[in-house]
């Protein structure tokens, strides 16, 4: 295992436990063959497992706004054997540098509590979804908990459903996931 491979291994073995990405993408419901959009991608926590997932006829197109996190993404996605699956896509600001109706789900992992704007967000997401598409959502829930964001910077569940029926979308599913964590996830509605 190379240093890089094992930073990249402790790293995530702790957040393996707390969010673990296999799990929480089987019950959102990924499938073989999708393009997911993984928003705020970071080091490709999410990003690697799911391209495990869809396959190779899948893509995912990861966006975050930090270079190196994108070229460690691009790194670890080479060492596993998954670039082929892997596109990564640098933003500026709060904006998705994606085409319209790109992908199949769009994907936003504790990233939407550090918006300046998560409603305008939220909308601009609307855009790169396919018919169908699926918004699927993982934020802290509004209490204390050992680590993460302030109480002052978290929401409560109520709020982000309406922040969500707000930006369009529909059918809002939600599941407290963990102590610390809420999943939700929303369809994108016909009329945009």
């Amino acid at each position: 295992m190379s240093t890089h491979q094992n930073f990249h291994h402790h790293n995530h073995e702790q957040r393996e436990k707390i969010l673990p990405p296999a799990k929480i993408l089987s019950r959102f419901g990924l499938k073989d063959g999708q393009y997911l959009a993984d928003l705020g991608c970071g080091q490709g926590y999410f990003t690697l497992k799911a391209a495990e997932i869809i396959g190779v006829q899948g893509k995912i197109k990861a966006v975050d706004i930090n270079t190196e996190r994108l070229q460690f993404l691009r790194q670890s996605a080479q060492e596993c054997g998954l670039a082929e699956r892997i596109e990564t896509y640098l933003a500026q600001g709060e904006s998705i540098p994606l085409p319209d109706k790109d992908v199949d789900i769009a994907l936003i992992s504790n990233v939407l509590h550090e918006l300046q704007d998560p409603l305008n967000y939220l909308r601009n997401t609307q855009r790169i979804l396919r018919n169908n598409g699926e918004i699927w959502v993982i934020e802290w829930q509004k209490k204390e908990t050992p680590m993460g964001p302030q109480l002052s910077e978290r929401r409560s569940q109520e709020e982000w459903v309406t922040i969500l029926e707000q930006a369009g979308f529909e059918d809002i599913w939600v599941q407290i996931f963990n102590p610390a964590h809420i999943l939700f996830r929303g369809k994108a509605s016909e009329s945009i």
